[in-house]
């Protein structure tokens, strides 16, 4: 199979029509449908992930593994309060077209953009295939190329009055020459007054993009093929703007009070929009597996999202970061991208900023149910990025010796209850799913090789990645979540770790627990394989062969038994069978 054909494989249908938030059922599944980031109102969003046959690797050979898919759960901040606008009084879809095309004064173009808005702003899938087809997304595509042209030739202008009123009304300055703007940060920083209206155009422009872009799949594949090379790094090069923007200015923000920040930056509003809709864009992109390495290797989008996660709390809109983490976690799900985006300088770093966070430990002092819940689906969405990276082989030694990155699994799979749960926002579920990606993580890192094991077991949270991967195998609510950290422990064993093993009885009670279930469980034999191999890595005279010993008898005796009572089956059987 083609890596085209393998990633489109693994891509859930995304983006679909919107629908009324489902509830929450207990024990979400993975296959459940699931609340996208981005989305504004509630929207189908599921990705898949590679098949584990393909890379599992290590010693994971002859563990069944699951063929879920890795899914974000990303609820609303608070439910919708009504149904998304219905596409009855819409203006025909060719007018709306060409009124943007053919508007180009300030004024004219206003005007067809606030059409548009209400023309396009709807959940009509097919609608906006459509539109699509009429050449919407290419005629917003060239209205915000106007717009960014506008932006740097007022910036050239101010620039140059500037420096003509330094020199004492230009007597030393040439009037014929022209400051080049910088091809990133060339978008003004401008008043209303001055021409800030363009900063509230492009950002209407952007909002009607992003509702066009709620279209099939195979439509937003047809407009990137056409469209994709010049839009792209127009939606980078604005992102890429506004947070450095706003970094410049944190040190100001910081010292104005909320109530004053409107009046700092009365544009405030507009710029939000420009960031929440950029970066969505960009994820209807990356929801289409053909286009996640396109993207993935396309100069500058990584860095672009890596600075706009990394931005501190309050920076950026919550929308924004989460949009950010979710492309870069479906861009992880490419077999071709995997190794690239690990190796990027800087990503992993990234990533495990949101997930290491111990969120579990600041509930109290958060104090809001909107933080709190960044605060959870960032972590969520950042465990499923580093999830999916950890199924190329090559990726398995990098992350099992980022100290940092196995802490943030360990935290994770740890926590599963919180005091925010119980308020209607998924807060449980989204643990759970966070859990189950931080289980299969480390299931997958401890296929990394035998001094890496080592070093996991016996350095990494202080020695305790045992006991919580022990205990989260025993106590944990879910099955599915047990059942990978029963198959991380298999993973685990191996010469190198047997005497780590043996020290801890709740491990070796975990494995022989579950090794005496019946034979043909999964649990049963990946516990068995994890038991036998500790055995031939400990020596019969070895002083912890001895702490070993009553279980491998324990389970033996329970095998025994076992096959004396099939003998026993089988022969009751036979003599029924000669009965007359």
């Amino acid at each position: 199979m083609s890596s085209k054909d393998s990633t489109n494989s693994m891509i859930a249908s995304d983006y679909k029509e919107p629908h009324e938030l489902p509830a929450l059922p207990a024990g979400l599944s993975t296959d459940s449908l699931l609340v996208s980031a981005l989305t504004e109102g509630a929207r189908k969003s599921s990705m898949r992930d590679l098949s584990a046959s393909r890379y599992g690797g290590g010693d994971t050979s002859g563990i069944p593994r699951s063929p879920t898919k890795s899914v974000v759960i990303n609820l609303p901040e608070e439910p919708p309060s009504k149904r998304m606008r219905t596409h009855t009084n819409a203006a025909p879809i060719d007018a709306v077209v060409t009124g943007i095309s053919s508007s180009v004064n300030h004024q004219d173009r206003i005007k067809a953009i606030r059409v548009a808005q209400q023309s396009f702003d709807h959940g009509i899938q097919l609608t906006h295939d459509r539109e699509i087809s009429a050449g919407a997304d290419i005629a917003l595509c060239k209205h915000l190329s106007l717009l960014l042209y506008k932006a740097q030739s007022e910036e050239m202008d101010r620039e140059r009055h500037a420096a003509a009123a330094a020199a004492g009304g230009g007597g030393g300055v040439d009037s014929s020459r022209t400051t080049t703007p910088d091809p990133v940060n060339s978008i003004p920083d401008l008043d209303p007054s001055e021409g800030g209206g363009v900063i509230e155009e492009m950002g209407s422009t952007c909002e009607v993009m992003e509702a066009v872009y709620r279209c099939s799949a195979d439509t937003v594949a047809t407009s990137f093929a056409r469209l994709g090379t010049e839009l792209l790094p127009m939606l980078i090069k604005i992102t890429n703007h506004e947070v450095r923007r706003r970094r410049d200015h944190q040190a100001a923000s910081a010292a104005t009070s909320e109530r004053d920040h409107h009046q700092l930056d009365p544009l405030i509003d507009a710029r939000d929009l420009i960031l929440k809709k950029t970066t969505k864009i960009m994820g209807h992109f990356a929801r289409i597996g053909s286009l996640t390495q396109p993207l993935a290797y396309h100069p500058g989008l990584l860095s672009c999202l890596r600075r706009v996660i990394s931005c501190p709390i309050g920076i950026v809109p919550r929308e924004c970061r989460l949009n950010a983490l979710w492309i870069v976690a479906n861009l992880a799900c490419n077999a071709e991208n995997m190794v690239m985006m690990a190796c990027h300088p800087g990503l992993l770093e990234t990533l495990v900023g949101p997930a290491h966070r111990a969120i579990e430990n600041e509930e109290a002092e958060i104090g809001d149910i909107d933080l709190f819940m960044e605060a959870l689906r960032s972590r969520d969405i950042a465990i499923r990025a580093i999830f999916n990276l950890s199924w190329a082989p090559e990726n398995k030694l990098l992350l099992s010796e980022h100290a940092n990155l196995v802490e943030a699994l360990l935290r994770t799979l740890m926590y599963r209850v919180s005091s925010w749960g119980g308020f209607g926002r998924g807060v449980s579920g989204i643990l759970l799913q966070s859990r189950k990606h931080a289980a299969c993580a480390l299931r997958n890192l401890a296929a990394a090789p035998r001094r890496n094991k080592q070093i996991l077991c016996r350095q990494v949270a202080n020695g305790t990645l045992l006991d919580k991967v022990s205990d989260s195998a025993r106590n944990d609510p879910d099955s599915e979540v047990r059942e990978k950290a029963l198959a991380a422990l298999n993973n685990l064993a191996c010469s190198a770790t047997a005497e780590e093993f043996v020290k801890r009885v709740d491990c070796l009670e975990i494995l022989t627990d579950s090794a005496l279930l019946e034979t043909d469980n999964e649990e049963g034999g990946t516990a068995s394989h994890a038991l036998r191999v500790l055995e031939k890595s400990i020596p019969e005279d070895d002083e912890n062969y001895a702490l070993l010993k009553p279980y491998l008898d324990k389970v033996s005796a329970a095998n025994q038994d076992m096959e004396g009572h099939e003998a026993n089956e089988g022969a009751r059987g036979a003599q029924d069978g000669e009965d007359p």
